[in-house]
């Protein structure tokens, strides 16, 4: 990869930061302020300095289209994620370009659709019910670890038709080790975050070879059957470490983004008992019981305008990154070929140009269909990405949150004390750092 000198970048605002590590501290801390008080000072265009080297920061909804949709044609998404990523994910989807990028995700792209989908829904509710016992006569639950081990059930036996039991520790582990390394110094020792990131790739991907044999030979309707099985229109299939990879960067998306959509749900549900009985009132209104149809999800109108909002205050990953393979001007600034730029979702998602109310204000019916603020500054939210690397699985992704919420809400009332502020780490996804307790009751 080439990596673009920092002389290149002097004329774009920002300052160099400390020696050799430049911003990396302040941004690992508290990646929200880092970016917002950058954005102040400098404006919508600015420089920041890790030990990886100098990238730039473009902000606001024409950047986030130029970028994400305009700029697959002048940018690469592989050169920019590969050196903090490619040991851990390396062929993942995020670390693809161009013809290699549209095949392999024609091919998963088939798991994903309606069929697929359906047979996903009819496993769920079972799952759910199940991992729901055991918060029967709890008061004060850990929800982040919650939801987290729902996600891994749901992703384990609907992703790879397995049934986690002893394996659940250890997988969960792997993945928490895979994820905290990809916001670390790259120091392959045993001892550090990224070494344990490495060790948990590993691990997996032992895991996974001591079944895939099985898989082809047995496959079912999971996703990793069908990854098995799967051509492309030239009859082309994945070998099997393709398949690995592409299991160990779906299980990371299924179950931490996921688990982190759902936790800040709960949270926000929790700090505002008037929509959360209005969401309850929702939930105990649809019917369960029948033949349920992933179209039937579209009911919860006002579950999934409390989803929005939360993706709009909290989106689990809060940047993509991209190298330019040709010069561009932005904003009356020259960016040279081979800059790494960043469009910061939560900059667009949080600034009061971009929305006709307060944007600091958890407010679900901006996202109605009365005011349906986000259609008046296209690419202004963008929780999912957008473009070619539009999040593969956002669709199972809703379907899941909707129904968790649904049947959690039938059964359980969620309060915090008066006060209480979730702590959040922001790098590499958001998540709650105390784990986020919070109090239950059965209705």
């Amino acid at each position: 990869m080439s990596i673009i000198s920092p002389k290149a970048l002097a004329h774009i605002p920002g300052d160099k930061g400390l020696p050799f590590f430049g911003h990396f501290f302040p941004f690992v801390r508290n990646a929200s302020k880092f970016w917002t008080d950058r954005r102040d000072k400098y404006g919508d265009v600015f420089k920041y300095n890790t030990p990886l080297g100098t990238s730039v920061v473009l902000c606001g909804p024409a950047a986030n289209k130029l970028i994400l949709v305009e700029g697959a044609k002048f940018t690469s998404n592989k050169e920019a994620w590969e050196l903090s990523l490619s040991d851990l994910f390396p062929n993942g989807l995020m670390l693809m370009d161009g013809d290699q990028h549209q095949y392999h995700r024609s091919i998963m792209n088939e798991a994903f659709k309606k069929e697929p989908m359906q047979g996903y829904l009819d496993q769920m509710p079972e799952i759910i019910a199940r991992e729901l016992e055991k918060l029967e006569g709890k008061k004060r639950v850990l929800f982040f670890p919650f939801f987290k081990e729902l996600t891994l059930q749901i992703a384990a036996k609907i992703f790879f038709g397995i049934t986690l039991k002893d394996d659940l520790k250890n997988i969960n582990k792997a993945i928490s080790d895979i994820v905290n390394a990809a916001s670390t110094l790259p120091i392959r020792l045993p001892w550090t975050a990224y070494g344990k990131g490495i060790a948990g790739r590993k691990y997996l991907v032992n895991y996974f070879k001591s079944i895939i044999s099985d898989k082809r030979a047995n496959p079912d309707k999971d996703l990793f059957s069908r990854l098995c099985l799967a051509k492309s229109e030239e009859g082309n299939q994945f070998t099997d470490i393709e398949i690995i990879d592409h299991l160990i960067f779906v299980l990371m998306a299924a179950h931490d983004t996921t688990a982190i959509t759902l936790s800040m749900m709960s949270y926000f549900m929790a700090k505002d008992p008037s929509w959360q009985e209005r969401l309850r009132e929702e939930a105990l209104s649809f019917d369960l019981k029948g033949d349920l149809q992933v179209k039937h999800l579209r009911q919860l109108e006002n579950i999934g305008l409390f989803m929005k909002e939360t993706l709009r205050k909290q989106p689990p990953l809060t940047t993509s990154v991209r190298k330019l393979e040709k010069d561009i001007e932005v904003d009356g600034h020259h960016l040279p070929k081979n800059t790494v730029v960043n469009v910061v979702y939560e900059l667009t998602h949080h600034d009061k140009r971009n929305w006709a109310t307060n944007p600091h204000d958890f407010d679900p019916e901006r996202f109605g269909k009365e005011r349906n603020e986000q259609s008046k500054c296209p690419f202004a939210y963008a929780p999912f990405g957008a473009g070619k690397h539009h999040c593969i699985g956002y669709s199972f992704a809703e379907m899941l949150i909707k129904l968790a919420m649904t049947m959690l809400l039938k059964d359980y009332k969620l309060s915090v004390p008066e006060g209480y502020q979730v702590p959040i780490k922001d790098v590499p996804l958001k998540n709650p750092t105390d784990d986020l307790p919070m109090f239950i009751s059965k209705i």
